[in-house]
C-alpha cells in the first residue's frame, strides 16, 4: 500500500511493526539496518538520545502526509518535465509531418488528461473560451488553474454570455474565481479554447456536438500564433464581469439581490437574460432595477452602475 511513497514491501513491514510498538532499541534492530536507515531517510522514524537509544515512530497522520505531498510535488515536476519535453519533440525542425503538427485526441479519459497537461505546460499564461459542453460541472472549483495560479500563471476567461454564464449557480463560481486571480470577460464566443504560452492550443474537432467525444491538440506555433490572435480579438470585444466588493461600508451594503443583479446589469445581460438567470419574471427585474436607481438617486440604469461603482459595491477586474 505504501509503496507509491517511496517504501518496499521490507520496509513497509518494518515501519507497520514499530507503529504498533513502543520505542524500540537500536540494538534490537540491528538485523533490519538497510529498511530502518530508509524509514530514518523519510522521517517516518526517529533516533531519540536517551539512555540506551532508541527509535521512535513519528505521528503516522503528519509523517505520511508530509511524505505524500513531496510525492505529489515530486509528480509535478515530471508532469512539467514531460510537458517540456512534449513541447521540445513537437517544436523540432526535423518533425514537420502534419501529423506532428495537430494531435487527435479521442474519448474523455484522453481529452481530460491532454488539458491537465496543457494547464500544466503553461509557463507565463492561460487564455482560453468557456462555453458548452462541459465534461464536469462548470460550477466546481478547478483546482489545477487556482494551483496554477498560485505558482504565478496568469489566466484570462472569455465566458460565453449565453453558453456559459447564464447556468444557474455559475455567477458564484465565476466570482470566486476571480477572487483566486483569473481575469474574466463575457461575450459571445463560438466554441470552446483554450490557448497556452507553451505553445500549445486544444480546440474541439466538432464545434456544435452536444458531447466532445474528439479534440484536437495543436503544437504548430504558427497555428497556436494564430488562435491566439484570434483569442485577443474576442478579448478586447469582451465585457469585464462585473463583481461586487464583500464589504462595502456596513451604512451602505448592497442586498444579495441588488449584488447579483447588478454584476448581471454590468456584464450587458438583457432583462430576459438576467430572469433567466436568477430565476425571476422579468417583471420582477425591472422591479428592483427601479428600487435600486431610486436608491442610489440614479435616473438611468448607466447612472445607477456608476453610483454604484463610486460607492464600492463593485469593482471591475480583467
Amino acid at each position: 500500500m505504501l509503496e507509491s511513497l517511496g517504501l518496499n514491501r521490507e520496509e513497509q513491514g518494518l515501519y507497520e511493526e514499530l507503529v504498533s510498538r513502543p520505542p524500540v532499541c537500536a540494538a534490537e534492530l540491528a538485523d533490519r539496518s538497510t529498511a530502518l536507515a530508509k524509514l530514518v531517510e523519510l522521517d517516518l522514524v526517529t533516533l531519540v538520545s536517551t539512555d540506551p537509544p532508541k527509535y521512535v515512530v513519528l505521528p503516522p497522520d503528519t509523517a505520511l502526509d508530509v511524505l505524500a505531498r513531496r510525492r505529489e510535488r515530486e509528480l509535478a515536476d515530471a508532469r512539467r518535465k514531460m510537458v517540456e519535453l512534449t513541447v521540445r519533440f513537437h517544436g523540432s525542425t526535423t518533425r514537420r509531418e502534419p501529423a506532428d503538427l495537430v494531435e487527435v485526441l479521442h474519448g474523455d479519459q484522453e481529452i481530460a488528461q491532454t488539458m491537465s497537461r496543457l494547464l500544466l505546460g503553461a509557463r507565463h499564461e492561460v487564455c482560453g473560451w468557456d462555453a458548452p459542453p462541459y465534461r464536469d460541472d462548470p460550477n466546481q472549483v478547478n483546482q489545477l488553474e487556482i494551483d496554477q495560479l498560485k505558482r504565478g500563471v496568469s489566466f484570462r476567461v472569455i465566458y460565453d454570455r449565453r453558453g456559459s454564464v447564464d447556468r444557474p449557480g455559475r455567477l458564484a463560481a465565476l466570482i470566486q474565481g476571480i477572487a483566486d486571480g483569473e481575469q474574466a470577460r463575457v461575450g459571445d464566443v463560438p466554441m470552446k479554447l483554450i490557448v497556452t504560452d507553451a505553445p500549445m492550443a486544444f480546440v474541439p474537432f466538432d464545434v456544435h456536438a452536444t458531447h466532445h467525444e474528439t479534440a484536437l491538440l495543436v503544437h504548430d506555433p504558427v497555428m497556436v500564433e494564430g488562435l491566439a490572435a484570434l483569442f485577443e480579438l474576442y478579448w478586447r470585444k469582451a465585457v469585464p464581469l462585473a463583481t461586487y466588493d464583500p464589504q462595502p461600508p456596513a451604512t451602505d451594503r448592497p442586498t444579495t439581490a441588488e449584488r447579483d443583479l447588478l454584476a448581471l446589469l454590468m456584464s450587458g445581460f438583457t432583462d430576459n437574460e438576467m430572469a433567466v438567470h436568477l430565476g425571476w419574471s422579468e417583471r420582477t427585474v425591472r422591479k428592483h432595477i427601479d428600487g435600486m436607481r431610486h436608491r442610489l438617486g440614479a435616473d438611468t440604469r448607466f447612472e445607477a452602475g456608476y453610483q454604484a461603482v463610486l460607492r464600492g459595491w463593485l469593482g471591475h477586474r480583467g
